[in-house]
């Protein structure tokens, strides 16, 4: 019987106590075969998959043999794979609200906008570390990959995280383009955000053998195709010679989102596919949000989460699926 109480509706929830608690109970659980999640980036807007995960470590809930994250996704997936309850939020609601983190001006002066340097300092720091020891365990039955993009011809690559490379493939993962400038060396190859190569990488759990995938969304089923970090880019950037990068980064992230939802909405007949997403677009943005939009957005994603776990259980029962 998955036990359904929300443990994040008080006001007096303790992230710290969760993540350790969480970790102290962090134990290998069983995975069924080509069964897969997908977790879409976003920045900020990952507050939303976090809250989904979360509600899913409280239930004790991973049945995924494969996982992949972009960006965003692929650090929410970290945690859930180290069973570290309130991580995710926390490393949303306070790191990246942190004015350390990002400064647009300081492109001016010819530092990183997004400085995720810092950011995963902080992460390593003991108050905020991954338990990777744990996720090492929990991998010994399953597979995660994080994506990034290649920065010399913007081929998507996927990468499986080890103890001594968890933390570097987290940031090329997540290295906006420009934002933070050449993106991350990993064998003398430099690698940015996979958003702009792989935003949604479902036909790549298909490739690898998925028959059910779950997909979770940062965005509304129906939303347009845009890349408003890329726009927002463009219309400041446009003034000198780096425009044509940008505007060649917003087609090949738009053209390959495309590609996703074209095979989402008509996905081989060997594939189950489901989506967990916002009825509606989410208040938080990539940067910028509010404290109380995070919150909010946050209680949406573990709504969504146990509204899953809740369905799916129905679905356990018919087809012995999950």
């Amino acid at each position: 019987m998955l036990n359904l109480a929300n443990p994040f509706t008080s006001n007096n929830f303790d992230v710290t106590a969760s993540i350790q608690s969480s970790a102290n109970r962090c134990l290998p659980t069983q995975a069924l075969n080509d069964t897969a999640l997908v977790a879409e980036g976003g920045g900020q807007r990952g507050i939303f998959t976090a809250g989904v995960l979360d509600s899913w470590l409280h239930a004790g809930f991973n049945p995924f043999d494969l996982l992949i994250g972009t960006s965003a996704g692929a650090q929410n997936l970290s945690s859930y794979m180290t069973c570290q309850k309130g991580f995710g939020r926390n490393s949303i609601t306070s790191l990246s609200r942190d004015p350390k983190f990002f400064n647009l001006s300081r492109t001016l002066i010819g530092k990183h906008a997004v400085d995720l340097d810092w950011y995963f300092d902080q992460v390593e720091k003991a108050d905020n570390q991954l338990n990777i020891g744990c996720g090492e365990e929990r991998l010994r039955s399953r597979q995660l990959l994080f994506t990034a993009t290649k920065a010399d011809d913007n081929s998507a690559a996927f990468f499986a995280p080890k103890r001594d490379n968890w933390l570097t493939l987290l940031k090329a993962s997540s290295a906006l383009p420009i934002l933070y400038k050449k993106g991350v060396k990993i064998d003398n190859e430099y690698y940015v955000d996979g958003g702009v190569a792989a935003p949604v990488p479902v036909e790549e759990a298909y490739l690898r053998g998925a028959k059910r995938i779950v997909v979770i969304r940062t965005v509304p089923k129906d939303s347009a195709i845009q890349s408003p970090w890329a726009h927002k880019l463009k219309s400041v950037l446009c003034n000198d010679k780096r425009c044509p990068k940008v505007l060649d980064l917003i087609t090949h992230h738009e053209n390959a989102y495309q590609r996703t939802l074209d095979f989402i909405a008509q996905p081989p007949s060997d594939v189950e596919i489901v989506q967990i997403h916002p009825q509606q677009a989410l208040t938080s943005r990539l940067v910028g949000s509010r404290p109380e939009w995070l919150n909010t957005d946050y209680a949406l994603g573990f709504q969504a989460g146990l509204n899953f776990l809740q369905q799916d259980n129905q679905h356990s029962i018919k087809h012995g699926a999950f």
